[in-house]
């Protein structure tokens, strides 16, 4: 049984600061909708931020965008390349376009992190995963949005609030994942992010890679180890890695 579902129900407002892909939060929504109250996702990744506002308010124009462009290019390197051209001057919705493009053409949709990978481009934008994003627009009707340091969802006024929390692995400084060449994954301060949580008074559940450094730094809330397949988009394919997770909660 999923680890929120147990303790959601009675639960006022869900938080989530390092929102991503949001693969909880649809979750979430879709077993409790209603039930909660108010939902506040957020995410530090600006074009990610863009991408999720896009969708909740105007997603018909982005999935006619997407597949203007789709259209338009048979040669994927092409397109990755002028994507990710250094002298691009964007709007909001152009950054939300490109965004989700990125995210279907490039390895394990690393955005711009990764490299263009014509595997993707063959099998991951597709019509069908254009399709599927106008079946996001109704779950993120009434939920604030917001692109802001995950400190102002822990310490914002809320009654029984419930934090859930994926924050960027310790083990994964390195291999620079997230963010522009990974800049949001190797800046991240997780003495900094393990005080303030030491600190939240709302009930919240981490998910965290399995190291001596995390253990200690949570040495005060509980620690469940847990087994996870690795692989950003291919996390069901048998090929994907299995690692060593913690779930790591104050209640």
């Amino acid at each position: 049984m999923p680890p929120y579902r147990t303790i959601l129900s009675n639960e006022e407002p869900y938080r989530e600061p390092f929102f991503g892909g949001g693969s909880v939060f649809f979750a979430v929504k879709q077993l409790f909708d209603q039930q909660i109250k108010t939902y506040w996702i957020n995410d530090l990744n600006y074009d990610l931020y863009c991408f999720w506002q896009c969708a909740q308010e105007n997603i018909e124009l982005l999935v006619a965008k997407i597949t203007e462009i789709k259209q338009e290019y048979d040669n994927g390197r092409e397109l990755f390349q002028d994507l990710t051209r250094e002298d691009l001057k964007l709007t909001d919705f152009e950054k939300a376009v490109r965004f989700f493009i990125l995210n279907r053409i490039t390895f394990s949709g690393t955005v711009d992190s990764g490299g263009y990978s014509q595997a993707a481009f063959t099998s991951r934008f597709t019509d069908s995963s254009i399709a599927r994003l106008t079946q996001i627009a109704p779950l993120l009707a009434s939920v604030k949005i917001t692109n802001q340091d995950y400190e102002e969802l822990l310490f914002a006024e809320g009654k029984e609030v419930f934090i859930f929390l994926d924050p960027p692995y310790y083990s994964a400084t390195k291999s620079r994942l997230y963010g522009v060449r990974g800049n949001l994954h190797t800046s991240f301060d997780h003495q900094r992010f393990a005080d303030n949580m030491r600190q939240c008074q709302a009930k919240w559940l981490i998910t965290y890679d399995d190291c001596p450094e995390i253990r200690k730094l949570f040495d005060f809330a509980h620690i469940i180890e847990w087994n996870l397949q690795y692989g950003m988009n291919n996390y069901k394919q048998g090929a994907a890695a299995s690692g060593r997770e913690l779930m790591i909660k104050n209640y």
